[in-house]
């Protein structure tokens, strides 16, 4: 089998767990209707996020507190379409972090994220 970045992201070395808490929901009488969030317990490589990580982020100059997660599983950002929802909240180290932006690197295995810390978690 030949080697893939997904194999760093679970490598018992950098691996940590952590809580994706993800929303759901719906348009009712054109207003947003959102579902019990659902917790599911993730394994992959924390990091803290760099300058070069926030750049191409609108918001990126005002972010404060940002760490990058790497998960094996889908992570997602507010999305519209059949599977409608707003972005994860990752539950890390007893603080909370909202994504704001996603790598769909699913062809090499993996997905990252970019989190920004909520405040007052």
């Amino acid at each position: 089998m030949p080697f893939r970045l997904s194999h760093v992201v679970l490598h018992t070395g950098f691996v940590q767990t952590y809580t994706v808490e993800r929303s759901s929901g719906d348009w009712v009488n054109g207003r947003w209707t959102e579902d019990p969030p659902v917790q599911i317990s993730v394994a992959g490589v924390v990091s803290v996020a760099q300058e070069k990580d926030l750049r191409p982020l609108p918001e990126g100059d005002q972010i404060k507190g940002a760490m990058i997660f790497h998960s094996v599983q889908p992570l997602y950002v507010t999305r519209v379409g059949t599977a409608q929802g707003t972005s994860d909240i990752i539950i890390w180290n007893g603080q909370r972090w909202r994504l704001l932006s996603i790598g769909d690197y699913s062809d090499y295995g993996y997905y990252k994220a970019i989190g920004e810390r909520i405040s007052g978690c």
